[in-house]
């Protein structure tokens, strides 16, 4: 059971299950692509992946698992992650909205 108590394997809910691993690989992808052509080092990908899906407060949890004083590079790359994401976000639904 998750959520309000509906049944995890459910006919409507694999087909949510199924897009959540799809987004979520989009999301690898896209930021592997990035740690790659910026020559970044792998922790910026773990804090930007856990940025991106886990929020403000796990990011530099995870940040400060490579090295403790890279917590507030976890923090700033989280609210970084907010900040756009939100005003994306409303910019997509706005051209969402002009399509139909």
């Amino acid at each position: 059971m998750i959520g309000a108590e509906v049944p995890l394997l459910d006919q409507g809910s694999v087909q949510f299950i199924l897009l959540g691993v799809m987004i979520i690989a989009v999301h690898a992808a896209f930021l592997l692509l990035a740690v790659r052509l910026l020559r970044a080092p792998l922790f910026y990908f773990a804090a930007a992946g856990q940025a991106c899906t886990g929020g403000v407060s796990s990011a530099p949890i995870v940040a400060a698992i490579y090295h403790p004083a890279m917590a507030p590079v976890g923090l700033l790359l989280a609210v970084l992650g907010n900040v756009l994401g939100t005003y994306l976000g409303l910019l997509i639904a706005q051209l969402l909205s002009g399509l139909s």
